[in-house]
């Protein structure tokens, strides 16, 4: 066997830590829903304020996402990464020492959503974006699966960790985690050295020799001159709005149905699970449909059962049916959304194009939990917060469909 046959393509590595990085960001995340209860029954203060440190860290993310877009666009994410996963871990360490909602904000909000920027979906989706062209689908699928992993697994060794300590020991807990991803960071990310045929294997898994054009595209500015931006940029608002309300607050929600806490933190674990066969389908189903935008429409109809599902969870059997449906349908943005702006726009500016987009996502994250904890702070149910999901995505599905592709090879 030749040595180039041998040799694993590189970008599989990027793939990699990619995956390990979102596992950690996304898993951080997935944990506060875990621990909403024990911090703001500790500092006596409502669902809807104890939201509140969640909500400043995505719009944190949110605005700060089209810089760390052209930070990678122009020194790589190798550094990006590394500094990013340093203020992370001290930002979630010290909410350990926090004693008011105030400290919290600051660092969790501020902090950590400062960090997360640089181990967010950024740099690590553009960083696979720029080594994969014929199967980016399926890379961008494989990893996201991280962010599928991350929570599962995150949020129930915090659950264990503040079982048998406390909720600052769970904070503590993920700063390490967090500190600890800029070893791969650091160690395996490196720029691609010269563009390839796709992802660098022929179908017998040769390395081509062959080199394409350097990619092209829009620019950022040009890119906000158009509607598809604009369409894309609110409904990744609006769907996000709908899977962030449902993912913060739904251990309270289904302790409040009189479910125990075991039980619904395991519901994140089953959520966690079916979104890494999510992934990897719908990321695959965009890499085999005409536009790439083709694989949300299902993804949409899925969310919708699943919060249909949720109004009515009264028992575990049912909770678990929704986290199976859920989790496979949110799924879907993680490898089709980097994947659309690619398509539409070109890879020449993908970082800048993708970190604007999704300041939209962000921005929907950061409103979700506040308007789905003050709607249950109000009316004592979180009846209409879930029918507000619904709304939400319905709109969004009808935006995504009037995106149109403005580049293709031929604009070179």
């Amino acid at each position: 066997m030749s040595e180039t046959r041998e040799k694993l393509y590189y970008g599989w590595i990027v793939v990699g830590v990619a995956f390990t990085v979102m596992f950690v960001n996304y898993g951080v995340r997935a944990t506060q829903t875990v621990l909403i209860k024990g911090f703001s029954e500790d500092l006596d203060i409502g669902r809807g304020a104890a939201s509140l440190p969640f909500t400043i860290c995505v719009l944190v993310y949110a605005f700060l996402a089209p810089v760390t877009g052209r930070l990678v666009d122009r020194y790589g994410p190798r550094w990006v990464m590394v500094v990013g996963a340093l203020i992370s871990g001290v930002g979630l360490w010290m909410c350990s020492r926090s004693e008011s909602l105030f400290a919290l904000v600051f660092f969790f909000g501020v902090v950590f959503g400062i960090g997360g920027n640089g181990i967010g979906l950024v740099p690590s989706n553009t960083s696979v974006t720029m080594w994969f062209r014929r199967r980016l689908g399926l890379a961008l699928g494989i990893a996201t699966m991280g962010i599928g992993f991350g929570t599962m697994i995150l949020p129930r060794l915090t659950g264990v960790v503040q079982s048998q300590w406390d909720w600052r020991a769970s904070f503590q807990f993920l700063g390490y985690v967090a500190i600890a991803l800029t070893i791969p960071a650091f160690f395996l990310l490196r720029p691609k050295e010269k563009p390839s045929d796709d992802e660098g294997e022929s179908a017998a898994g040769e390395q081509t020799a062959a080199p394409v054009s350097l990619p092209g595209g829009l620019t950022l500015r040009e890119a906000m001159r158009t509607s598809s931006f604009w369409l894309l940029f609110m409904g990744f608002v609006l769907i996000v709005i709908a899977i962030y309300g449902v993912m913060v607050h739904l251990v309270p929600y289904a302790t409040d149905q009189g479910i125990s806490k075991a039980w619904a933190e395991w519901s994140i674990v089953v959520y966690g699970a079916t979104s890494i066969a999510g992934r990897f389908f719908f990321g695959r189903l965009s890499d085999r449909t005409r536009e790439k935008k083709n694989a949300i429409y299902p993804a949409c109809a899925v969310l919708l059962v699943s919060v249909t599902i949720l109004i009515f969870v009264r028992e575990v059997w049912s909770l678990m049916i929704f986290a199976a449906v859920f989790g496979f349908g949110y799924a879907a943005y993680g490898p089709v959304i980097p994947a659309v702006c690619a398509e539409v726009f070109g890879k020449a500016n993908m970082g800048a194009i993708f970190g604007a987009v999704t300041t939209g996502g962000a921005t929907g994250g950061a409103a979700g939990p506040v308007i789905a904890g003050f709607i249950y702070d109000l009316s004592g149910s979180y009846f209409w917060a879930w029918v507000l999901a619904l709304a939400c995505v319905l709109v969004s599905t009808v935006l995504f469909a009037r995106v149109r592709i403005l580049w293709t090879d031929e604009n070179q």
